[in-house]
């Protein structure tokens, strides 16, 4: 198996359906399970990294104008673009060879998004992507429970009782004594 470099890419993929996207002999036997890449992007603007160096290049005189327009290069034009695809397949209902909820997972308006993702090329040819954007969800959903924990023993430090417990042993309450952070923040995952 082959990796791209740099190892995280910010990319745009979809789910492997055979009717949609083939399937041959020499696919990988494993190709439904993952998710294809539809490209990679420059993190910073947007366009494809295939088509960067052309978009840098880009002379607003130049004779080609109307060949350039044409061409779809931020990740913004090709989401919509799939997203047109996406809602016209949906008139009927799909069934997929290994996720049983495949037609929801296609319904939902924020199936073709940027995610980070790890891209990597299988033996037989096909580009698919292994998504790393989840961790960050699993992060910020565990710091709103950090944070929301941390306000509620600040507000228990600011009572009367509190203050005075702490004048007199030197530290805080047993409710109170311990402030979270992000340390140990993820033991539990």
């Amino acid at each position: 198996m082959f990796e791209f470099k740099p190892q995280f890419n910010l990319v745009l993929c979809e789910l492997h359906y055979s009717p949609i996207h083939g399937k041959t002999i020499t696919s990988d036997n494993n190709i439904e399970s993952h998710y294809l890449l539809i490209d990679r992007f420059d993190g910073a603007t947007g366009i494809a990294l295939d088509e960067l160096e052309e978009y840098q290049e880009y002379d607003t005189d130049s004779e080609d104008e109307d060949e350039d327009e044409n061409r779809i290069t931020h990740i913004s034009d090709i989401q919509r673009l799939y997203k047109n695809e996406y809602a016209s397949i949906l008139n009927g209902w799909i069934n997929h060879k290994i996720i049983r909820n495949y037609h929801n997972i296609i319904s939902r308006p924020d199936y073709i998004k940027p995610e980070i993702g790890k891209c990597i090329e299988l033996s037989t040819g096909e580009q698919v992507v292994i998504i790393k954007t989840i961790w960050l969800k699993f992060i910020q959903r565990k710091w709103k429970q950090v944070f929301a924990k941390r306000q509620q023993i600040e507000k228990y430090r600011t009572s009367p009782s509190s203050i005075s417990h702490r004048q007199v042993t030197g530290r805080w309450p047993d409710y109170c004594n311990n402030l979270p952070g992000l340390k140990g923040m993820l033991s539990n995952l």
